[in-house]
């Protein structure tokens, strides 16, 4: 429809308004947005949410330690699901662990369930030495990157679309004020009426 539009702006079609000229070119232009500039600032949200999401994961883990507890107490088994398959959940368990300085020390961490009393896990200590969450692995940054990429590239869609609705109403209605306005001029000698 737009290019359709520009291209009887050329040949002067004396029924072209300019409300018409300028809604075409917005489509086209909004449509250019729609299909490369939306899905280029996705990917540039995504890129940025990751390099930055790296950089904080390194940075996290570099003021961490791993350190291999013991298992005070024993986690429950794994049940199996109405569907029959087996989700493995986590469950807080004491631990204990030695310190560098060849004491124990001990805390509740997260661990897999089906672990026994006395298997050894890795837990992450701050710097503290307190039981903390594990950094972020490649993994989980990228699922991040990829959801705020996601997020921007629809967002960014919306918007041009709300944009082109707009513009669109707007178009219409100076449209519809162009063909009364010259309505008003014709009308008179198609009905065979004279205004005052």
């Amino acid at each position: 429809m737009a290019f359709y539009t520009l291209r009887a702006r050329r040949r002067h079609n004396p029924l072209l308004r300019r409300s018409d000229v300028v809604s075409a070119w917005t489509a086209l232009l909004l449509s250019a947005g729609l299909v490369l500039g939306a899905p280029a600032a996705g990917m540039a949200a995504g890129w940025s949410a990751f390099t930055q999401g790296r950089a904080a994961a390194a940075e996290r883990a570099a003021s961490l330690h791993r350190v291999q507890a013991e298992l005070l107490r024993d986690t429950p088994e794994s049940m199996p699901s109405s569907d029959g398959s087996v989700t493995q959940s986590k469950y807080r368990v004491l631990v204990r662990w030695d310190t560098p300085g060849g004491g124990v020390s001990q805390g509740v961490a997260l661990v897999p369930e089906g672990m026994e009393r006395g298997d050894r896990t890795d837990v992450w200590l701050d710097s503290r030495n307190a039981i903390t969450a594990p950094p972020k692995d490649d993994g989980d940054v990228l699922l991040e990157a990829f959801t705020v990429g996601t997020s921007v590239t629809a967002g960014s869609a919306a918007a041009v679309l709300v944009v082109r609705l707009a513009v669109r109403r707007t178009a219409d209605r100076h449209r519809m004020a162009e063909w009364e306005r010259e309505w008003f001029g014709v009308e008179p000698e198609w009905s065979g009426r004279r205004r005052a």
